[in-house]
């Protein structure tokens, strides 16, 4: 009160509200009453609880931290991923051609061939699942639905995992028995679940294993998908949390198998959002495994697409194509290939350069990465953009806001690494046309 002589005084404190058995923060407010004269006559005393108050502005702050911590993680994936993807470019692109050149290679070599080649595409699927993840848990991954023939996503899927299945001596039987098989869904995801399903048979199924596919249709039309090996199994007590992100059958299972643990995770979400199920069975180690999906069909073929092979069908067109690639390897390789396929190919490893050589001749297609050393591929383009050319990103930032950022900032379509020839080709071909 000595203090209250001379001054208002606004005084913070606690204590506990014995009903609700919780704190309680309160302001008091006191205040000096003077007569005319200015004597004191008295105080005024106002208590105001504030727990409220102090308590929004806890969560609120709280909220900005977690959403600055998201940010941070999303930005710090989005670095991680453009990182891991660059260098598989390389390797991807000039395993692609060994492969589709084969017949030229000494016999011993075209299994290591197809060993690398799986092996980097298996890495660029794990940097997607990851990816995918993260999408997942923030509610921002969206499908793109249309008309799909389910049979025929399902043989890509087969095919993807063709040089597994071969290395390990696998019998695979199909019998695709749906007449129904026409599904209202994102092409590209539903592939992923069909490629997620058939990996993992093939990795726990020992060498000389089988694998049997299946479709088939029930009462209400619906389509059946079914895939069963005589793998490991998985032990009853863990078929619950298989779809849980990071989980495997075990430490064991995690250590001689490897992988993340996301594949079926991000399967059932994907199948989820199909309106669809997704189901395992096993009775126990050492029987197999069994996993279901089932989605509804489609009435109408409306936007159908099979997913057809991208490789090129035709000769190229001969093309002037700038590139612009800060990774040495990635630029040497990519332009080899290029060049190899009857294009002329003018090379830049930063920004800067590739202004000089856009405003000194005539470029046909800028094949451009988005992180340069000097800049971004956003200033390229909006520089290339003033004369007319056909601008492909081709960059490890993959998120659906790089996808977006790229349209707007006007290029025509978005690769994202590791770049497979066959698309590349497909895309050369799309915008020469």
């Amino acid at each position: 009160m000595e203090h209250g002589r001379t001054e208002n005084q606004r005084i913070y404190g606690g204590g506990n509200r014995r009903e609700e058995l919780c704190l309680l923060l309160y302001e008091v407010v006191l205040t000096v009453l003077r007569d005319d004269e200015g004597n004191i006559r008295g105080y005024s005393k106002v208590t105001r609880d504030i727990t409220d108050q102090i308590r929004s502005r806890e969560f609120e702050a709280e909220k900005i931290a977690a959403e600055k911590a998201s940010k941070a993680k999303d930005d710090f994936l989005a670095a991680l991923s453009h990182e891991l993807r660059t260098p598989l470019t390389p390797a991807l692109a000039a395993a692609t051609y060994l492969e589709e050149n084969a017949p030229k290679l000494p016999p011993e070599f075209v299994e290591d061939v197809r060993i690398i080649m799986r092996n980097v595409k298996l890495q660029a699927r794990l940097i997607d699942d990851l990816l995918d993840l993260t999408r997942i848990t923030r509610g921002k991954l969206r499908l793109d639905l249309e008309s799909c023939d389910a049979h025929t996503i399902i043989r890509n899927a087969i095919e993807t995992a063709g040089s597994a299945i071969a290395a390990k001596k696998l019998n695979l039987l199909t019998k695709f028995n749906a007449k129904e098989h026409l599904i209202l869904a994102d092409c590209i995801r539903l592939q992923q679940v069909f490629w997620n399903l058939i990996n993992n048979a093939v990795k726990f199924t020992p060498p000389g294993g089988q694998i049997v596919i299946r479709t088939v249709n029930d009462d209400r039309g619906r389509f059946h998908f079914e895939i069963t090996d005589t793998g490991i199994g998985i032990e009853r007590e863990r078929l619950a949390s298989l779809f849980t992100p990071f989980e495997q059958a075990d430490a064991s299972v995690a250590r001689q198998f490897g992988g993340l643990g996301l594949g079926l995770a991000i399967s059932k979400h994907l199948i989820d959002l199909h309106h669809g199920t997704i189901e395992a069975e096993s009775r126990g180690r050492s029987f197999g495994a069994t996993f279901k999906v089932t989605l509804d069909t489609a009435r109408e073929e409306i936007g159908k697409t099979d997913l057809d092979s991208r490789a090129p069908t035709g000769p190229p067109k001969r093309l002037r194509i700038l590139l612009v690639e800060d990774h040495r390897e990635t630029r040497h390789t990519l332009s080899r290939l290029l060049s190899h396929f009857g294009h002329e190919v003018l090379t830049a490893d930063n920004k800067q350069s590739a202004l000089e050589i856009l405003g000194s001749g005539k470029v046909n297609v800028l094949l451009c990465d988005i992180g340069l050393p000097d800049g971004s591929g956003y200033e390229v383009i909006s520089q290339a953009k003033r004369k007319p050319i056909k601008a492909v990103a081709i960059t490890g930032f993959g998120t659906e806001e790089d996808l977006r950022r790229s349209k707007e900032a006007g290029f025509d379509l978005h690769l994202v690494k590791p770049v497979d020839l066959h698309e590349l080709h497909t895309v050369l071909d799309e915008v020469a046309a």
